[in-house]
């Protein structure tokens, strides 16, 4: 019964070092305040353009792109940086779409090991045609994401549109930061 006790005892001390881990967005650790997101952000090359009901947004270059959109993400309630979204550029074509997707998974592939969940399914039935594919995509008919779960969080990508305007994201959430952020950010997954 002592070794049982003495066992537990050494496992939930050795339980915050494994809670000050982080999950990181381009080498900079998904913790602090958002502000402390943007600065740690803009030593990386990222330039800060505006903020939108306390959502940072963020240009830069990432995984190879140029002029990718990121938003600092955290509970409403507070300043905390929780998740980060990047938003890859607008692509007017399925073909161009798809290619952007695949190119990302296959580098969160290299780096994470396969994904834990994918769907990538039109519910309107399959199309041979490009421009099919586009507007199954723009009238919520098709769902593309892949889920990779790691110790520190999860990265989700997806495709996403806003009207006509499609392009790729990914979803960075820490799971050390608050689930208030799940709620925010699943709507548009």
């Amino acid at each position: 019964m002592k070794k049982i006790i003495l066992s537990i005892a050494a496992a939930l001390m050795l339980l915050p070092a494994q809670a000050g881990k982080h999950l990181s967005f381009k080498g900079v650790e998904i913790t602090g305040t958002r502000d402390e997101m943007v600065a740690a952000l803009g030593k990386k090359g990222f330039r800060y353009e505006e903020n939108n009901n306390g959502v940072p947004l963020l240009i830069g270059n990432f995984a190879g792109y140029k002029d990718v959109e990121v938003n600092i993400l955290g509970p409403v309630s507070s300043n905390e940086a929780t998740a980060v979204r990047a938003e890859f550029p607008v692509k007017m074509s399925w073909v161009k779409l798809e290619n952007d997707y695949s190119t990302l998974k296959e580098l969160l592939v290299k780096k994470y090991g396969e994904p834990t969940t994918v769907v990538e399914e039109f519910r309107d039935g399959p199309h041979d045609e490009s421009s099919k594919k586009l507007m199954s995509l723009i009238r919520n008919n098709c769902t593309w994401k892949s889920v990779f779960e790691v110790k520190e969080g999860r990265i989700t990508l997806f495709m996403k549109h806003q009207g006509p305007i499609c392009c790729v994201c990914m979803l960075y959430e820490d799971y050390a930061g608050s689930a208030d952020v799940e709620k925010a950010v699943l709507k548009e997954i």
